[in-house]
């Protein structure tokens, strides 16, 4: 029985471990399957990480390509003229100009050139070689549109000499002389929106050790070692991040890991945006930045673009200008204290301000001065002695102000305008670069006269509370260009530009348009007017107008219209107006540009308001041969990557009057300047011709011009009080400086006489009776006037007293009988040694053909026999006979 048992509990066990292996081997299968499968799998996956890792590294190759194609267009087209902000004209280089050696330095370091050996970076290289010369030695990238010689090639060495009065010698270029060359042009600011104050481009070398050392020990210590990406400053950047509980108590804020060369192509490429897009660009831009140019250089241009806050009116940019505007000091002078508050300044320039955050920025110092003791770049004493310094900074120096920002703000407007009238208005400006009209040195100058002229004028005013203003602009009559502009006095003060926007009473200087208006009319400039108190009736429902000259005098006698011009006499000009037709002296003025105006007869004496500028475009006219150019103040406007963002500005000009009326208004207003109103300004004959015209209202003005340049200037006090001046007294001694130092400075923008167009001709008049000058008139006048506006007879009122002594019997009569008397008529060419002496040539030159006058009659003076029988001589009527055609 046992063994039976046994034998069935045996059978009982093998049946279950028979369906648990048929279990296992069921399972079995598919894990072996699975088993057999993972090296396919394992080689699928590093497949898959492969094409990965291909596509990240073509995606970072293809990225990094075009960050260098970026960077290699920055320095293509010159890395310091590439930036964002707006640039003044090219300074152009003339034999013959009053240039010295030392302002020539000085301009070539603020247009980017540096004295060493030159890279793509910069605009270029100088040195001042054996005997005084300087020699310049442009970028050296091949068809960069840098500066260009008059002949059409970019030499590679340009050298400049000087006479021994200290003026530009001669230009010559790889040995061939030239007759011009452009350097590059300075910048007027990195930031649209922002002034900024004259800067200087410092080299490597220019930079003191101490604050190399400060600068990289706090912002980035292993400069010279990295290859524009520090992964060490990345990680410690990292870890200040990960939360408040990992940092300690004396670490108050987190860290950053850009280098060096990343704040450089932030701050010239990128926008300030914290996004990891553009921290992904900043590093691929540094990576290409760093192939590209030196470490020095790198350095070099970190601490020339640098902002480091704001101080008055403009901002300041570079460590040079910070030394200056913060301490008063030239950057190898600094301290090591000054050095370390610098280099503290550059991670927040508002809130590390010495001038209006000492407590922080002496925190930050010492923070500083213990990063150069970790470094071993100071020891011990020296860090001690430092943090003790008592934190002194400079006064606000006022030479130290903006450049030009009342030009600038003038060119943002016009900017904003375009822009939205083209459609972009939603460009970014920080991108944006902008290329101008102005001419720095005549800016310079034109702000100095003003300076000079306000001071002069603060002493005069000193007992009231008046404080007169001013306002310049000067103009390119040829192009429209705005070469200097001075709103005012004191930008920090006013930000009001006098120059465009303040409308004030023009005065005299209006009355040229209206002696215009006449000659278009056909009114000659030998016509007579009587110079005498007069009432105008202009319409029956209004009063008498009755003007009056200034001061009140009359000389009670007839003068020439050319006259009343020279003397500015308002009632002459009022009759003028209104036998020329006062809306058609009210539409001229508006074709000239001008506001429109009421045609009443005040009109004629400057009432309507107006700008300065608006008056400088107007005179463009006269000094263009009629035709009138509007203003322009940029040239050009293109984004980051050199796409236009604005069509070409190009001169926009109309003709408003003919060219022999601009001349005849041109020979008078030179009048004014040698005889009239303004012979304050006759010095200027000697360098240019000159024309121009003085105004008063309850302000100064002058207007002048040469025959490629005007230049308005207006003085008076904003609440249009009466200044008690007169333009002669208030505004000409500001032209006279500024117009002087322009021509000296750039003589092409004077000129020995006016084009004189086709037509016009110089004749010699009686100004006592308009008529032309005989041998025996007392006074002569020449004048420049058309065929058609020429006087017809020559004047008889000064005839020899021979006849009449005859006519009494105090002569023998038949000594006299039958003696011809020869009326001449002078006239005048270009030069007083083509004046014809005797009346049988009257020849007139002008700029095509002579204009050939007839011979004047030649009377006969017979004897007659009175009712009485007595016997007496007659002369017979002086009339001219036609003119004979032009050759």
């Amino acid at each position: 029985m046992a063994i039976e048992i046994t034998s069935e509990r045996r059978q009982a066990r093998r049946l279950p471990r028979l369906l648990t292996t048929r279990r296992d081997a069921a399972a079995a299968t598919p894990r072996a399957e699975k088993t057999r499968d993972w090296p396919r799998r394992l080689r699928f996956v590093c497949m898959a990480a492969l094409v990965v890792c291909a596509a990240v590294v073509a995606s970072l190759v293809y990225c990094y390509r075009g960050a260098a194609e970026t960077i290699d267009r920055r320095l293509a087209s010159g890395y310091l003229t590439s930036r964002a902000g707006l640039y003044a004209a090219p300074r152009v280089l003339r034999a013959g100009q009053n240039f010295s050696r030392e302002r020539l330095v000085e301009t070539l370091r603020r247009a980017g050139y540096v004295e060493q050996t030159a890279s793509d970076v910069w605009s270029g290289a100088f040195r001042v070689a054996d005997g005084g010369a300087v020699e310049i030695s442009p970028r050296r990238t091949p068809g960069a549109e840098s500066a260009k010689a008059a002949e059409g090639f970019t030499p590679e060495v340009v050298r400049v000499e000087f006479d021994r009065k200290g003026r530009i010698g001669e230009i010559t270029g790889d040995g061939v002389t030239l007759d011009a060359f452009a350097l590059e042009p300075e910048a007027l600011t990195n930031d649209a929106t922002m002034k900024t104050g004259t800067r200087a481009t410092l080299a490597y070398t220019d930079i003191p050790p101490v604050l190399t050392n400060a600068i990289r020990a706090i912002e980035d210590r292993r400069f010279f070692e990295h290859h524009g990406l520090d992964v060490t400053g990345i990680s410690r950047a990292l870890l200040s991040w990960t939360g408040d509980g990992a940092r300690g108590a004396s670490v108050p804020e987190h860290q950053g890991g850009s280098t060096i060369t990343q704040q450089l192509v932030k701050n010239t490429y990128l926008t300030p945006e914290r996004t990891l897009r553009r921290k992904f660009n900043e590093a691929l831009l540094a990576a290409a930045l760093e192939r590209r140019l030196s470490k020095e250089d790198i350095f070099a241009l970190y601490c020339n673009e640098i902002y480091l806050g704001q101080r008055g009116a403009f901002a300041v940019r570079g460590v040079k200008q910070a030394a200056r505007v913060y301490f008063g000091k030239e950057l190898r002078d600094l301290s090591l204290a000054e050095a370390a508050t610098i280099a503290g300044m550059i991670q927040s320039p508002a809130r590390y301000a010495p001038d209006r955050h000492a407590a922080a920025s002496r925190a930050r110092r010492a923070a500083v001065l213990a990063a150069m003791l970790r470094d071993n770049s100071i020891t011990t004493d020296e860090a001690r002695a430092a943090s003790a310094e008592e934190l002194s900074v400079a006064p606000v120096d006022p030479a130290a102000r903006a450049t030009a920002p009342y030009f600038v703000d003038h060119v943002n407007r016009v900017v904003e305008a375009q822009l939205q009238r083209a459609g972009s208005a939603g460009a970014d400006e920080r991108s944006l670069r902008v290329y101008t009209t102005i001419d720095l040195d005549l800016q310079q100058l034109a702000e100095q006269a003003v300076a000079r002229q306000l001071a002069q004028l603060e002493r005069v005013y000193k007992s009231g509370d008046a404080r007169p203003q001013a306002a310049l602009v000067a103009l390119d009559p040829n192009t429209g260009h705005v070469l200097a502009m001075v709103g005012g006095k004191n930008y920090a003060a006013s930000q009001l530009n006098r120059a465009t926007d303040a409308r004030r009473q023009p005065g005299s200087v209006f009355k040229p348009f209206v002696y215009a208006a006449a000659l278009e009319s056909g009114i000659s400039p030998a016509r007579l007017f009587a110079d005498a108190p007069r009432a105008f009736k202009f319409d029956r429902y209004s009063a008498a107008y009755r003007p009056a000259n200034y001061g009140g005098g009359y000389s009670m006698r007839d003068v020439t219209m050319r006259d009343a011009l020279t003397k500015s006499l308002n009632v002459v000009t009022v009759d003028l107006a209104m036998q020329t037709g006062l809306p058609r002296v009210a539409a001229l003025a508006e074709m000239f540009g001008l506001p429109k105006v009421a045609d009443y007869p005040s009109l004629a004496l400057g009432t309507t308001e107006t700008t300065p500028l608006e008056i400088a475009s107007a005179y463009t006219a006269f000094a263009n041969g009629g035709t009138r150019t509007r203003p322009s103040s940029i040239t050009r406007a293109i984004d980051g990557d050199g796409v236009k963002l604005l069509e070409e500005f190009l001169p926009q000009s109309a003709q408003v009057v003919q060219p022999s009326t601009a001349y005849m208004i041109t020979d008078m207003l030179t009048n004014v300047v040698a005889e009239g109103t303004a012979r304050g300004a006759r010095g200027m004959l000697k360098l240019s011709a000159v024309a121009g015209k003085t105004g008063t209202s309850r302000d100064g003005w002058f207007v002048g011009y040469t025959p490629n340049l005007v230049c308005v200037v207006w003085v008076g006090i904003d609440d249009n009080r009466q200044l008690g001046l007169t333009g002669a007294d208030s505004a000409l001694p500001v032209w006279a400086e500024f117009v002087r130092g322009a021509v000296e400075l750039r003589p092409e923008l004077g000129g020995a006489a006016f084009l004189r167009p086709a037509g016009v001709m110089s004749v010699e008049i009686d100004p006592a009776t308009g008529q032309l000058a005989s041998p025996s008139c007392l006074q002569r006048e020449r004048i420049a006037v058309t065929p058609t506006l020429a006087p017809t007879s020559e004047c008889l009122t000064h005839q020899p007293l021979l006849p009449l002594l005859a006519d009494n019997d105090l002569l023998p009569a038949d000594n006299y009988a039958q003696q011809p008397i020869l009326q001449s008529t002078r006239i005048a060419a270009d030069h007083p040694a083509h004046s014809v002496a005797s009346s049988r040539a009257h020849v007139s030159h002008d700029s095509d053909a002579p204009v050939v006058l007839p011979e004047p009659s030649i009377q006969t003076t017979r004897i007659e026999q009175s009712r009485s029988g007595r016997a007496r001589l007659i002369n017979d009527p002086q009339v001219a006979f036609p003119r004979a055609a032009q050759h």
